[in-house]
């Protein structure tokens, strides 16, 4: 091994076992303000052309908003459920700093839409996630639980 890249393995274990780095569960996804947990959605019937979109966010360290998201199963997105804007269309969710956000099947979610396939339990799918201030973050969208119908 040569000496520049002991150094590098002495320094990567000096500041792992100093908690300065973490390893990431395979649900965690991060940004420079926060951390996305496990986002989420059911399974879809055949002609179904809408989900619902679950995530947490959290150790928020500056607020942001979500403006935006990618994912190659719905050509779009907008705020849903309990407290969102009624009939508008888009993105924009605000995350403040200090808080954490927890959308859920029954509150404020993420309705994708026009699904371009079926979604089916235990697939994945990229999902990229565009914030206003922070760098976009990919991360993956988990289809892990049947419909309710």
């Amino acid at each position: 091994m040569t000496h520049s890249a002991l150094l590098r393995r002495h320094l990567l274990i000096a500041l792992g076992t100093a908690g300065l780095v973490r390893p990431a569960s395979a649900c965690e996804f991060f940004s420079s303000r926060m951390r996305i947990w496990h986002p989420w959605t059911r399974a879809t019937r055949v002609d179904a052309d809408t989900a619902r979109l679950c995530m947490r966010f959290d150790e928020v360290q500056a607020s942001d908003r979500l403006i935006g998201l990618e994912t190659p199963v719905a050509t779009g997105a907008r705020l849903a459920g309990p407290g969102a804007p009624e009939g508008r269309q888009g993105l924009s969710l605000p995350i403040p700093a200090g808080q954490e956000l927890t959308l859920t099947e029954d509150g404020l979610h993420i309705e994708l839409l026009d699904l371009q396939q079926p979604l089916q339990v235990g697939r994945s799918f990229p999902l990229r996630l565009i914030f206003e201030s922070a760098e976009p973050v990919n991360a993956m969208l988990n289809v892990d639980y049947a419909s309710l119908r």
